[in-house]
């Protein structure tokens, strides 16, 4: 085992003036030969097109590791053509050759690189290891600002999306796909879901440029992407978007393209950003009421049962399960005898960043009369100054009172819209999707609380 060797050879695509695989291999089978090292061919890994910037991106490099820590290791010696074909990370560098020295008692041998074993050596190897990591760094990021400089210019640099090819770094539309993003927008703007287009094109057989179906994330993509409209979009390190017109054929005219994206954002507000598609689901609770211990939304479970979605996941304690039919009759219930008193319902208006609610604006206001009244009967208030703040608050708080009376007038607003969400859940003929949204545009929150057998509803006051 002493004078068997491995061999690690790896070629990136930064660098287009170092060695092939092939130069590399006959560089080091040479080497072997001269030094009385076999070079067993079950030991030459090699990592074709590949970064040395991280150690477990590399499968041959791992491979190597791994039979290197066998028990007895099947060789002694690994050979590299330099120092940076094992590693250009400093950390990784150090860490395998520590590794391998130590514990395999392997050692990593440049071939044209020679060192010593000694401490000038060891400090020579560092100073090789940091020049290999901020080449590497370095080429990184002159790559990135070439194809920013290339983004800017309208320069396409990535795999053609759906619906376009490559013609000298412009899109050019392919006709079939191009009407196919056309009627994805036309289908999304009329009211189809996006599992209900993905539907229709699996059934037109359209398929990706890699042969692959388009589902709900790849239609999503298509409705996101200002690709269609005549724009490129570059994100370079996953930071802010750079987005430039492209000079290529749009598929959309812009107002379509905007009208998507504020349905996409609604969407997004009223159902989740994950949330499953209204037709898809199995029950038109689902997906509105949540669990009361961990906030998390209770999904439909065959046969006739809800639960916690979370509970499924292992990541709640308490199951939360119910017959849906019981928790469909108590959210009706509730919803009919709501409906019937709402004018006896006291409506807390949720404060939002930029003002609280006006019954607390109110209360500090009249704080501060009170205040104001007792500085002046002390002293501290002229007769002009009180006359003077006291008219400016009491004009707050008729405006605080005005507000909270315009709140109370919406109230047949509210019992209206209530009624109409009765309507079509009650209605035995109504299409599920139609009984979910029903619910939906009523209710900002539901509950339910199987340890205190309680289901509690928030209304939506504002939409």
């Amino acid at each position: 085992m002493d004078n068997i060797a491995a061999c690690y050879i790896r070629v990136s695509t930064e660098d287009q003036t170092e060695y092939s695989p092939e130069a590399q291999k006959r560089a080091l089978e040479h080497y072997a030969t001269q030094h009385g090292l076999f070079l067993a061919p079950e030991h030459i890994y090699i990592d074709a097109g590949i970064s040395g910037r991280r150690a477990k991106t590399r499968p041959a490099f791992m491979a190597m590791i791994a039979a290197a820590k066998q028990k007895p290791p099947p060789f002694s010696v690994i050979l590299v053509h330099k120092f940076d074909r094992f590693a250009r990370n400093r950390e990784d560098s150090i860490v395998y050759k520590s590794m391998l020295r130590r514990q395999c008692g392997v050692q990593v041998v440049s071939i044209t690189e020679h060192l010593e074993d000694d401490r000038m050596s060891l400090i020579l190897e560092a100073m090789l290891e940091a020049m290999a990591e901020y080449y590497s760094l370095n080429l990184g990021e002159e790559v990135r600002k070439g194809m920013t400089e290339k983004a800017r210019r309208g320069e396409f640099q990535t795999a053609p999306p759906f619906g376009y090819r490559v013609t000298d770094h412009r899109l050019v539309p392919v006709p079939q796909e191009a009407q196919a993003v056309q009627e994805i927008f036309s289908r999304f703007l009329r009211g189809d879901s996006m599992a209900d287009i993905a539907r229709w094109t699996q059934k037109t057989g359209l398929l990706t440029h890699r042969g692959n179906v388009l589902d709900t994330r790849r239609i999503k993509y298509i409705l996101e992407n200002p690709v269609y409209a005549g724009e490129l979009r570059w994100t370079p390190d996953k930071g802010e978007a750079l987005v430039v017109p492209g000079g290529h054929p749009p598929l959309i005219d812009p107002e379509t393209f905007q009208a998507a994206q504020q349905l996409l954002q609604a969407n997004a507000a009223r159902f989740g950003k994950h949330a499953r598609p209204t037709e898809d689901r199995k029950h038109w609770l689902a997906g509105l009421v949540r669990c009361a211990a961990c906030g998390r939304k209770l999904i439909f479970s065959t046969p006739h049962y809800m639960k916690c979605g979370g509970y499924v996941k292992g990541k709640c304690h308490a199951s939360q399960h119910v017959p849906v039919r019981l928790l469909e009759d108590a959210f009706l219930s509730q919803l009919r005898k709501d409906a019937t008193c709402l004018a006896h319902f006291q409506i807390q208006v949720t404060p939002s960043q930029e003002e609280n609610s006006a019954a607390r604006e109110l209360a500090a206001v009249e704080r501060k009369l009170h205040r104001l009244r007792e500085a002046y009967l002390c002293g501290a208030e002229t007769s002009e100054e009180y006359k003077c703040s006291k008219k400016a608050l009491t004009a707050q708080t008729e405006a605080l009172r005005l507000r909270m009376a315009q709140q109370e007038a919406h109230l047949p607003q509210i019992e209206a819209r209530l009624r109409h969400s009765l309507d079509t859940l009650n209605d035995p003929d109504a299409p599920l999707e139609a009984r979910h949204r029903a619910a939906a545009a009523t209710i900002a929150e539901c509950i339910w609380d199987k340890k205190k057998f309680l289901l509690t509803i928030r209304y939506d006051w504002h939409s």
